[in-house]
């Protein structure tokens, strides 16, 4: 088999009346929830009409103060709604407004916030648009090299890249219990099983298969005690350095390697998760591809359940509405300098996962 890229895309499609899913040949499966995080604000959304205020005067004032702040910084217009009452007027200023943002900035959204700390005032929103790909950073290539005495400066470096993704960036594992990808293999290994071995032949294949998971699984729990190691982030400038050395030196790979490091200096604290904000977008959402469905570590991408693996995962994704997706949040409750919703840390970070599993491909064989 022809080794593939792990960044897919995937195709929701419409979806059915709620209560109808397409049939399946395997029954559901249950999993624990997966890695999630929480916001920093805690916000509900209603039609700001259908906010009962008795002190209205200090809402009216909230949002119109935020108001000024906003088209302060997109310098815009403030709407001139002073032939209106409340509530028409902040309705209306709203409107306006959001129409006006639209024309400054196609990505930005405005919305109206009430949470614990405030009644009506008005934010930004930015969402990084993850293309509906599946970014999984196989981990059978690192394993290879984990055996290769010969590569053993590369198979360092690589263990400090790996480390930082799962010790700062957080991503999941997929032999950990709490991560998607293990009830997905899992639910795999369960297939095998249960197979129906007609002949000699289908008996050799439902072996083999058995034999690759077992080596998937026994892999993945090793290598994932060496990523916990924190020793690895303390020495990855040296393992680049002693990357650098050797005879088979790339210079790709050190360039990656050294992105990777130049990102966690930048952030030494900030992981996938912390802009996801599942409450800011159709919070009413049951059915929605989540950041730790679409980004984990894997076991490869040149195996005999890669196939299998991703039209699950598809199916299961085509039955959502909503993906998650990083989001930034600008307040307008005090005046600002100027815009500041950053996704820099998203856009690095996803550029150097697509590049790091192309440069592993070569490595991803039996």
């Amino acid at each position: 088999m022809a080794t593939a890229s792990a960044i897919q895309k995937f195709y929701p499609t419409t979806r059915q009346t709620a209560g109808c899913r397409r049939g399946t040949t395997q029954p559901a499966k249950e999993r624990t929830a997966g890695h999630r995080t929480n916001g920093f604000l805690k916000f509900r959304f209603l039609p700001f009409w259908a906010i009962q205020a008795r002190n209205y005067r200090q809402v009216e004032a909230e949002f119109f103060r935020s108001l000024a702040n906003l088209c302060a910084v997109y310098e815009m217009p403030v709407p001139d709604v002073s032939a209106t009452v409340f509530p028409q007027n902040v309705t209306t200023a709203y409107m306006q407004v959001k129409e006006a943002l639209k024309l400054k900035d196609n990505n930005a959204e405005c919305i109206i916030i009430k949470d614990s700390n405030h009644s009506a005032t008005l934010a930004v929103l930015k969402g990084f648009d993850t293309g509906h790909c599946l970014y999984y950073i196989p981990v059978r290539p690192l394993w290879n090299l984990v055996q290769t005495a010969q590569q053993q400066p590369l198979t360092e470096m690589l263990l400090s890249v790996y480390a930082y993704l799962y010790q700062i960036a957080k991503t999941p594992y997929y032999t950990e219990s709490d991560s998607y990808l293990s009830g997905e293999y899992d639910m795999l290994q369960q297939w095998i099983y249960e197979a129906d071995d007609e002949g000699e032949e289908e008996q050799q294949y439902r072996e083999e298969q058995t034999e690759a998971m077992d080596l998937l699984n026994h892999a993945g729990d090793r290598l994932v005690t060496l990523i916990r190691d924190n020793n690895y982030l303390l020495k990855w400038e040296a393992n680049i350095k002693a990357y650098r050395q050797t005879e088979d030196w790339d210079l790709e790979t050190e360039c990656l390697a050294d992105q990777f490091l130049t990102l966690y200096a930048a952030y030494p604290h900030r992981s996938l998760f912390d802009n996801i904000h599942d409450e800011l977008i159709a919070p009413e959402e049951t059915e929605r591809v989540r950041m730790e469905q679409y980004v984990s570590f894997y076991w490869s991408s040149n195996d005999s359940f890669y196939d299998m693996l991703f039209d699950t995962i598809n199916n299961e994704f085509q039955e959502c509405g909503v993906t998650d997706e990083p989001t930034s949040i600008q307040l307008f409750d005090t005046p600002q300098s100027k815009v500041l919703n950053d996704l820099d840390f998203e856009k690095r970070l996803f550029d150097l996962i697509d590049k790091l599993c192309g440069i592993l491909n070569k490595y991803d064989h039996e």
